[in-house]
């Protein structure tokens, strides 16, 4: 991922958004290569999945 690609996903994540989104049109990838950057994100805990719906992921919020 290039960091314009990281730049542009990190803006657009501030709202929960689904998977074939951010492959489709945000990162322009297959959905199995968007999965796997997705998740290493959220395994350098920059992300995180929604919890309120499957599928959909948003940036993770720092708990006070």
């Amino acid at each position: 991922m290039t960091p314009n690609q990281n730049k542009l996903l990190m803006s657009k994540l501030r709202q929960p958004v689904h998977i074939s989104y951010i492959s489709k049109y945000i990162l322009k990838e297959s959905e199995e290569e968007t999965l796997r950057i997705l998740n290493l994100l959220i395994d350098e805990n920059q992300i995180e999945e929604s919890p309120i719906s499957e599928g959909y992921y948003v940036v993770k919020v720092p708990k006070i």
